[in-house]
């Protein structure tokens, strides 16, 4: 009954039905992956952003990069800004808005440097950059959260005119004429704060995004092709009935002549008229 499966047209057919099941079902699971691995982040920052503030030296080092399970975590530091060195991070939008991140070396108490992304400033509408705010002076101190360090090419993470597209610590640390400290700040609570200070940027999203949704949209394509396959192997074992008859349907229902409405043109009005 079903021998007809043998034949080159519908062994094609058939391989490629497999070889879109079989993508769609690696999307799938790829979409899977990417939802723990979203999890695994939102468990990280809810246990890291809720801990109690750590000076920073007890969780960062210089020469060594900051952790994963690190990241999100609330650390305080004192010192001083090194406004010589202050950077802008290109390419940062905030809410839809263009813009850039300020990036200042904090030099601390205890002689190492910390990066400080001291927050967001809208793009000036042109070409060139806008004025980068300058940072408080004196003694500060600031809590933050921790952030790795970005990656870069060798060489396209060192600043170019007081600008960098990427927060390459180890690059931008080779520009300094300090040790650094792997890893950088993103500014929570400056103290002071001064007048005319970058936005803060907002806490971080607690959000499994779609994932689950595409991963099950996936899934659905993958089920519609089997299905579809086996619909027409079972229809071609009838003899094609289940399409003749949708066929004919269609037909009938495309030849069937349409109403005029009453009163139009091309319909005939036989009510009697007075004489």
């Amino acid at each position: 009954m079903y021998r007809f499966l043998l034949r080159p047209r519908w062994i094609a057919l058939m391989v490629a039905v497999v070889v879109l099941v079989t993508t769609f079902v690696l999307l799938a699971r790829w979409q899977l992956q990417r939802l723990d691995e979203r999890r695994a982040l939102n468990a990280v920052i809810t246990t890291n952003d809720g801990a109690p503030s750590r000076p920073v030296g007890t969780i960062l080092a210089p020469d060594r990069p900051a952790r994963s399970q690190d990241q999100w975590r609330q650390l305080s530091a004192r010192g001083t800004y090194d406004a010589e060195h202050q950077i802008l991070v290109r390419y940062r939008p905030l809410e839809g808005e263009p813009g850039y991140n300020v990036l200042t070396p904090l030099v601390t108490t205890d002689g190492n440097t910390i990066l400080v992304n001291r927050g967001w400033i809208p793009s000036s509408g042109s070409v060139r950059a806008p004025a980068s705010p300058a940072p408080p002076s004196g003694d500060v101190t600031i809590t933050g959260r921790v952030r790795q360090s970005e990656h870069a090419d060798p060489g396209r993470g060192r600043p170019e005119r007081g600008q960098v597209r990427f927060i390459d610590v180890p690059q931008i640390a080779g520009t300094l004429p300090y040790p650094v400290l792997g890893g950088y700040l993103e500014l929570v609570e400056p103290v002071p704060t001064a007048a005319g200070a970058p936005r803060p940027l907002p806490a971080p999203e607690l959000s499994e995004g779609p994932h689950l949704a595409y991963a099950l949209q996936w899934y659905l394509f993958a089920a519609v092709a089997v299905g579809g396959l086996g619909f027409l192997a079972y229809d071609e074992a009838k003899g094609g009935r289940l399409r003749q008859r949708l066929r004919s349907a269609d037909e009938a229902a495309g030849s069937r002549p349409r109403r005029s409405p009453a009163g139009s043109p091309g319909r005939r009005d036989t009510r009697a008229r007075p004489r």
